[in-house]
């Protein structure tokens, strides 16, 4: 059995604490599933508990941990990236990141994966083919190797790990990793470059990124999420418990961005990216104030949004295209 001090679970906490100065709780916090298990409690729930998070996650076996114990790897990947750029005292750019997962993570993540008989070559050459991938900025070279980085510590399984990150590119940033042409590897150049990022949302159906990113509009108007939402750039593709007209997220002039519920029925949660607090953004039309007008929750890229009882969005930050 593969010793629990050179897992990939074990690397994932590891790095995180030593290299990005994230405990082993908060990073916890960010992967840990919010579902509960056979006893009624979720893995999340169980943050507080330090011999629990170290026995039953941190140095557990390789391969003992099921897949309920996880959020989807996106999400927990995300979450761990704004954790990093917003740390007082000692946050980090997209370049930072991709320079951690390159440099004093991937070496740890290789010797974990071979010791648990999974290919270090297949791990390593997928992090450079999505650090190098063209097109792309920092940041969202960053994104995609620490979904990469993520999956392989939550999974223990590289071609897992490598499958899940070259999805994520697809899906989130429309491209893919291809072969990099000789003296590829210079500063990202891609059309997000000069220009200001925006927030996008991605559908996540079983836990899995679904289609691409739907990018909402900065004006005050904003963009409308219901069933049957008919403002310009609404978007639409939502479950049957989601309103009408569900939910409006905008910019506000301090350059926030806010979500709010407008009157929907089964209610609206946000799930934070940085601490996995759930913070309700609506009540359920039977839980609340016929009167009660709803302050806007603002939400940053990691962050989760369920609308109604099934249909969940990540919000992630990128460029669409021109």
């Amino acid at each position: 059995m593969t010793p629990t001090d050179t897992t990939p679970c074990f690397t994932l906490f590891d790095v995180l604490k030593s290299r990005g100065g994230i405990s082993y709780k908060d990073t916890a916090a960010m992967v840990l599933s919010g579902k509960p298990l056979s006893d009624g409690r979720s893995p999340v729930s169980r943050v507080d508990d330090r011999t629990w998070v170290s026995r039953a996650v941190v140095h557990a076996p390789a391969g003992s941990l099921p897949d309920r114990y996880f959020c989807d790897f996106p999400t927990s990947a995300l979450r761990i990236v704004a954790r990093l750029k917003s740390q007082k005292g000692g946050s980090m750019t997209g370049e930072d990141i991709l320079t951690m997962l390159r440099g004093d993570a991937q070496r740890p993540m290789e010797r974990s994966l071979a010791a648990c008989h999974q290919s270090a070559a297949l791990y390593r050459n997928a992090m450079g083919r999505v650090a190098e991938a063209p097109g792309l900025t920092a940041d969202e070279h960053a994104e995609a190797a620490m979904v990469l980085f993520v999956a392989a510590g939550c999974s223990a399984d590289a071609r897992r790990a490598s499958a899940a990150a070259l999805d994520f590119m697809r899906t989130a940033h429309g491209g893919g990793a291809v072969t990099p042409a000789p003296g590829l590897g210079e500063p990202p150049t891609g059309e997000g470059v000069g220009r200001e990022p925006v927030l996008g949302l991605l559908r996540l159906v079983g836990g899995s990124p679904s289609g691409a990113p739907h990018w909402l509009a900065p004006g005050p108007e904003g963009t409308v999420v219901g069933a049957l939402a008919t403002e310009e750039g609404a978007l639409n593709d939502v479950g049957p418990t989601v309103s009408a007209r569900h939910l409006r997220i905008r910019r506000d002039e301090a350059g926030r961005w806010l979500a709010e519920g407008l009157g929907s029925r089964n209610g609206t949660m946000l799930v934070g990216g940085q601490d996995g607090r759930h913070v309700t953004v609506e009540l359920p039309q039977s839980a609340r104030d016929a009167e009660a007008v709803p302050a806007p929750i603002e939400i940053h890229p990691g962050d989760q949004l369920i609308l109604g009882e099934e249909t969940a969005f990540l919000v992630l930050e990128g460029y669409p295209e021109a």
